[in-house]
């Protein structure tokens, strides 16, 4: 089954809340390849992320424009919240069986600890590398299901490391006329929909809602693909101001109805409670 470039772009674009737009053909080696480059920057200027799709094997790489030492330089210089999250990508990649290389200024990077965050990045590559997978077998997984899985947790790790737009400041937020209480639920929202935090989570859980098990794309089709909203475990009035998130631990998609319930009350109910109400037909 021949992957939609388009589709993959839309998914990767919804995930990050950085518009793609795609390229593909074939390289000498007969693979084929699809190209995701960021909208609206000089191309020489800013990144591809390339997938390169090989017998029984995915190679997603990151790949900086030829003038984009600038966008490097500003990628070393990435906040703490911005590494964690990216090493936590490579982690989730590793534990699931893929290979990373992870290249700075020349130099191959064996270990995390020693990437030379203080160093001016002149070069950077990231190359993921997960074999056995079965794309194009007529009795697999569609191809696009095992493709996007591995481009969501890709791409997560790349806009880590972006310089990011400042978020919106409380007046935008909290327009007049909202309720009491109101500002309050903004602000766990701006906490929870960080795009850095939210694509790093879905990246690890996926979109199906951990407590009712829904899932928008297969209810609603294509327009769905990436909606579900992420729920912090930990609430905010408890996490102080050097609190770093993680991922796979703090952050977990929720269908609206289900992130709704679990903030009825306080302290916010448990996922598994939820389940319980659930299974249960609300009984307590």
């Amino acid at each position: 089954m021949l992957l939609d470039s388009k589709r993959l772009a839309h998914f990767i674009s919804e995930e990050t809340g950085l518009p793609f737009s795609p390229s593909h053909g074939v390289n000498p080696d007969n693979d084929r390849w699809i190209s995701f480059v960021p909208d609206g920057y000089e191309r020489a200027r800013t990144f591809s992320i390339t997938l390169t799709l090989k017998f029984r094997r995915l190679l997603i790489e990151f790949v900086p424009g030829a003038f984009a030492a600038d966008l490097l330089r500003d990628m070393s210089n990435a906040d703490e919240v911005g590494k964690q999250l990216f090493a936590s990508m490579v982690t989730e990649c590793a534990r699931l069986g893929a290979s990373s290389e992870i290249h700075v200024n020349g130099s191959v990077i064996p270990i995390l600890d020693d990437i030379p965050w203080d160093a001016q990045w002149r070069r950077f590559a990231w190359i993921v590398n997960k074999g056995a997978v079965e794309i194009g077998a007529e009795d697999a997984s569609p191809d696009e299901d095992i493709v996007r899985p591995w481009l969501s947790r890709f791409s997560a790790g790349v806009v880590a490391l972006l310089p990011l737009e400042a978020e919106a400041n409380d007046e935008q937020l909290n327009p007049e006329g909202l309720p009491e209480g109101a500002k309050s639920r903004v602000e766990v929202n701006r906490y929870e929909r960080d795009r850095r935090n939210r694509a790093a989570a879905l990246a690890i859980h996926g979109y199906s809602c951990l407590a009712c098990d829904m899932n928008f794309e297969k209810v609603y089709g294509a327009v769905a693909a990436g909606f579900i909203e992420v729920h912090h475990i930990t609430p905010v009035s408890e996490i102080g101001e050097n609190y770093r998130v993680n991922p796979k631990t703090d952050l977990i998609p929720l269908c609206p109805n289900c992130h709704a319930v679990v903030h009825r009350k306080k302290p916010p109910i448990t996922v598994d409670e939820l389940r319980a109400l659930l299974n249960h037909g609300g009984e307590q």
